[in-house]
């Protein structure tokens, strides 16, 4: 009998641990290396003083396995890009004309994917302490329509390796 009741024991308790330990097995969408682009919260800049003729905006973002590639890194933000337009998200008033930032930063141990910006009295961590991580940019303004695209290869430390610019679809450099 009390042989009988280890044996059930035992089967129960490896039907519910076998499959607990196969669903870590599991590769999820980050570790399949699927490529992921979204906005980083709370750091999206606007600026502009009254007297200024430019009102100026900064959005940035991660990209998740960000291709190697710099050509397809640069056609990944411009498509992202396209698909999630700031333009009509800040208005010109009047004379003033708009300048555009879109900032593309890889993740690592320093920028996480759930990182955010602290500004506590002790410490302070900005997006502009983790240029290292920024990879790829689009600039454009209502004057110059035509967007320039900056795509970086960038070693763990982010010295530039190798650097890509475009105008539009043009290479540049």
């Amino acid at each position: 009998m009390v042989k009988a009741n280890l044996t059930v024991l035992a089967l129960i308790i490896g039907a519910f641990f076998i499959p607990l330990s196969l669903t870590g097995c599991t590769e999820s969408e980050e570790s399949a290396g699927e490529t992921r682009v979204f906005e980083i919260d709370n750091t999206e800049e606007v600026f502009g003083r009254a007297d200024e003729q430019e009102v100026t905006v900064k959005k940035h973002y991660m990209i998740l396995n960000p291709p190697e590639d710099l050509v397809e890194l640069k056609e990944l933000v411009e498509k992202y890009g396209k698909n999630h337009r700031i333009e009509g998200e800040v208005q010109g008033t009047g004379t003033k004309s708009r300048v555009f930032y879109m900032y593309f930063y890889r993740e690592s141990d320093d920028l996480p994917r759930d990182w955010q910006p602290d500004e506590s009295y002790l410490n302070t961590d900005r997006l502009e302490h983790h240029k290292n991580d920024l990879i790829a940019s689009i600039t454009w303004s209502d004057a110059d329509p035509e967007k320039k695209y900056h795509s970086y290869n960038k070693s763990k430390e982010g010295k530039i390796l190798k650097r890509m610019y475009f105008i539009e679809d043009r290479l540049v450099q």
